[in-house]
This record gives structure tokens, C-alpha cells and sequence, in this order.
């Protein structure tokens, strides 16, 4: 069973045990409690559920059951609403979910598959990836009741390796849209590809195209959480764009992250290092000191910021057999790893193999 997981920071609804109370890995610590929500895609060859868990309840809330096929990406739109995909044929719906009410409606039906969708913070926008039945790309924008489409390049040879990303995300001010459709190693010198894009909202004009040469192959992109800052990997190492200068800078050079994640105060980005023997470890690196700390030893990738100084990310285990993201792969298992004691925690969910940080609710 494939579970993939959103959180969203919340007030206890009930009482119950908190999976951070859990035994730590690490004698005599325990990780800090906190309260939230998490969305779980569970997928099987029967079908796929989202369900909502409440850190303050004892169980799942099961809110909407699927047909067999990909596992629907979901997400928090708001407090009291979830936006997922429903892919069944023959069209594939972004549907919108009332936590309140309990009842789905359909946002967005096309025909095509939608592997990634985004709506603005203020709830205003939303975008999404079409990729047709001929699998040609397409990047469509809804604002102000009139939706704009943008034909993207083609990339042949999509899978499942860490290279291969797909992210739409809105900067903290809604007035730029990242989007990275990016696999390393069969893309093109940037910018041509047009495959790593920061749209201004206002008019869908380009604002900003990783330079090219230097910036050849960017991809792994986030936005700082309080300002128009990007961070994204390229060639050169980490580098960031300030929208408000529009300037190129190096953060750091010759790290090549995965999966990066900034912290709620923007003091540390959470990020995935693969070292030389391609075992991959979750490290934060601090932007006040300007240096790179390790969490835990052992196998770690996908870290995502759940408070300030608590985060979660995936176990990583050695391939039995052929995998495409390398020797190892997820396990299934997920830690929780406190800041402040360098402790983690079991967490009691099984088979996820993704986190994002874009689906943590703030607040």
C-alpha cells in the first residue's frame, strides 16, 4: 500500500495519543508534541482512500474512497478544505473536499493526467500540469474566472529517480508562480526548455528563467517562507532569486540537495544529500551561520518541516531488487526528528514513499 501524506497544523478536535509520543530511536529522548493534521493517500490495487488523522485522535477519518490507479495527489487548499485528483477515465477531475460538510465538488475536469496542481494562499488562483493523450505538456493558470494555457516542452524518459520533479508553488505574496518540470539528465541547457518558469500572477508574464550555461539542468526549487526569495540547485550549487531585486546569488556552492523545505521562522532549509556511496541523509542547513548539520545517521530523504523546530522525513533501505531512484528507496516508515534534542521518533504510518512541503498548512 503506497500512502503519501499533507499535514496542517490545527487545535486538537478530540482527545488521544499523539504519534509523537512515540518511543524515540534515541535512548531517553522523545520528540516534542505537537498538534496537526495529516492527509493519507492509501493506495492498494483496489483503490486508493485519503484519509484525515487528527494528532490529538486515536484513528483515520476516511473522506474519500477511489478506484483502482495512481495514487490521487491531495492536499490542503484551507483549514476546512482539501483539494485532490481524481484520475478516473475518462476524464480526470481536481475535486474540492468541505471538511465541514463532507462533500466533493469538481473545481477543474479535463481529459489528460494532472500530475501536479497548486491553488494560491488566498484561494483565489489555482494552477495545474495537463499532460494530453499524446503526453504533450501544458501549464494552464485560473485567475479571476479566465484560465490561460501554456504549451511546455515534451521530456522523454520520465520516472521515478530523485531527478525527476514536478512542483507548482506560490510565493508567500501570491504574486509569483514557480513551476519546475524538470529530469536532470534528459533536459536541455536552460532556458530553452522552458521547464523551470517563475510566472508574475498578475499577467502570466516570465519573471525570472535560470540563466543559461550556469544554470543549465536547475531544478529542486522552493520559496522562502516570508519572502519572494527562490531557492533552486543548479550546475554551480544552490543558488537564490530575489524578486524583489531580480538577482542571481550563490547560497552554496557545490551542494547538489534533493527535496528542500524551509523552516517557519526561514532560519534553516531541510534538505536531502546523497553522498559519494549514493546514500541519502537529511541535513539543515543554516542560513543565519551559513553551514550545513546532519540529522540523523542513518538513511534518511523527503524531510518536510511539520513546527518550527520539528521535522518529519522518510527511512530510506537498501534496493532488493532494480529500483530507478538509485540503491536505495524509501521503506515505508516515517521519523520525527526534534531540533532542538537532535532526536527522532517513529512515527506509526507505513508504506509512504512521498512528503511535500507544500502540503503543510501554516498556522
Amino acid at each position: 500500500m503506497l500512502i503519501t501524506l499533507a499535514a496542517c497544523s490545527a487545535a486538537p478536535a478530540s482527545t488521544g495519543p499523539s504519534p509523537t509520543s512515540s518511543t524515540s530511536s534515541t535512548a531517553g529522548t522523545t520528540a516534542r508534541a505537537t498538534s496537526y493534521r495529516v492527509l493519507f493517500t492509501a493506495s492498494t490495487t483496489a483503490g486508493s482512500e485519503i484519509l484525515l488523522y487528527d494528532s490529538a485522535s486515536s484513528a483515520p477519518q476516511q473522506l474519500v474512497a477511489l478506484g483502482a490507479g495512481a495514487a490521487p495527489e491531495a492536499h490542503f487548499v484551507s483549514a476546512q478544505k482539501i483539494g485532490y485528483v481524481d484520475g478516473g477515465t475518462p476524464s480526470t477531475r481536481i475535486m474540492i473536499f468541505d471538511l465541514s460538510t463532507r462533500v466533493s465538488t469538481a473545481d477543474v475536469t479535463v481529459t489528460g493526467y494532472v500530475p501536479a496542481f497548486a491553488y494560491s494562499h488566498s484561494g483565489s488562483m489555482l494552477a495545474y500540469l495537463l499532460h494530453d493523450a499524446n503526453n504533450k505538456p501544458s501549464l494552464h493558470i485560473r485567475h479571476g474566472g479566465q484560465e490561460t494555457s501554456m504549451n511546455l516542452n515534451a521530456i522523454a524518459g520520465r520516472g521515478v529517480g530523485r531527478d525527476d520533479e514536478l512542483r507548482l508553488e506560490y510565493s508567500p505574496d501570491d504574486k509569483y508562480l514557480l513551476m519546475v518540470d524538470t529530469f536532470v539528465g534528459n533536459q536541455g541547457q536552460a532556458p530553452e526548455t522552458g521547464q523551470f518558469l517563475v510566472l508574475r500572477t498578475a499577467d502570466n508574464s516570465v519573471a525570472f528563467l535560470p540563466p543559461s550555461g550556469t544554470s543549465a539542468n536547475a531544478t529542486m526549487a522552493t520559496w522562502a517562507r516570508h519572502s519572494n526569495r527562490l531557492y533552486y540547485r543548479d550546475a554551480v550549487g544552490v543558488r537564490t532569486w530575489d524578486a524583489e531585486v531580480h538577482s542571481v546569488g550563490t547560497l552554496a556552492s557545490g551542494l547538489h540537495w534533493y527535496d528542500p523545505a524551509p523552516s517557519p521562522d526561514d532560519r534553516w532549509l531541510a534538505y536531502t544529500d546523497v553522498d559519494a556511496n549514493f546514500v541519502p541523509r537529511v541535513k539543515l542547513y543554516d542560513l543565519q551561520g551559513n553551514t550545513s548539520v546532519t540529522t540523523a545517521p542513518a538513511p534518511r530523504s523527503h524531510p518536510i518541516f511539520i513546527t518550527g523546530d520539528t521535522l518529519w522525513y522518510l527511512e530510506e533501505q537498501a534496493c532488493t531488487s532494480e529500483c530507478l531512484g538509485g540503491p536505495s528507496q524509501p521503506s515505508g516508515k516515517v521519523f520525527a526528528y526534534n531540533l532542538a534534542s537532535k532526536s527522532e521518533t517513529t512515527l506509526p504510518f507505513s508504506d509512504v514513499h512521498s512528503l511535500s512541503q507544500l502540503s503543510v498548512f501554516p498556522g
